[in-house]
C-alpha cells in the first residue's frame, strides 16, 4: 500500500503520463483506493491492475471514480477477486463513463462462465 501511496502522490503532480502499468503488484484494496483517490486528477488514458488482490472493497472505490473520470479509456482487472457483484459495479461505472473499456475474466458462478467485457 506505501508504494502505491507515493504513486498516488506522483499522479498528481505529473500530467503527461499516459499509462500506468501495475499488473501483478499486490497492491490489494488499499492501494487500488489510493490511486483511485488521484485518478480524476491524472492524465492517465490505461490503468493495468490485473492480479493486484484487489477485491469488491478495492472495485468500490475504482468504480466511483471510473463513472466520473473521463481520461480513462482502457482498465484492466484480470487475475483479482472481484465477486459478480463487482463485476456489475466495474461495469456500471464504465457504462456511466461512456468511453472506457473494462477488461475482467474471471469464474464467477460457475466453471462454465468466463466474462471479458470490453466497449461496454
Amino acid at each position: 500500500v506505501k508504494g502505491a501511496t507515493y504513486i498516488s502522490q506522483a499522479l498528481m503532480r505529473n500530467q503527461t503520463l499516459l499509462e500506468l502499468w501495475m499488473g501483478f503488484n499486490k497492491i490489494g484494496d488499499g492501494g487500488i483506493s489510493a490511486i483511485a483517490a488521484t485518478l480524476n486528477s491524472s492524465s492517465v488514458r490505461f490503468l493495468d491492475v490485473e492480479g493486484c488482490g484487489i477485491t469488491i472493497f478495492g472495485v468500490k472505490r475504482l468504480s466511483t471514480t471510473l463513472s466520473t473520470n473521463q481520461n480513462i479509456r482502457e482498465l484492466w482487472l484480470y487475475d483479482n477477486d472481484i465477486t459478480v457483484d463487482g463485476a456489475r459495479l466495474i461495469t456500471q461505472a464504465a457504462v456511466d463513463n461512456g468511453k472506457c473499456e473494462v477488461w475482467i475474466d474471471g469464474e464467477y458462478e460457475n466453471d462454465d462462465v468466463l466474462w471479458i467485457m470490453g466497449n461496454v
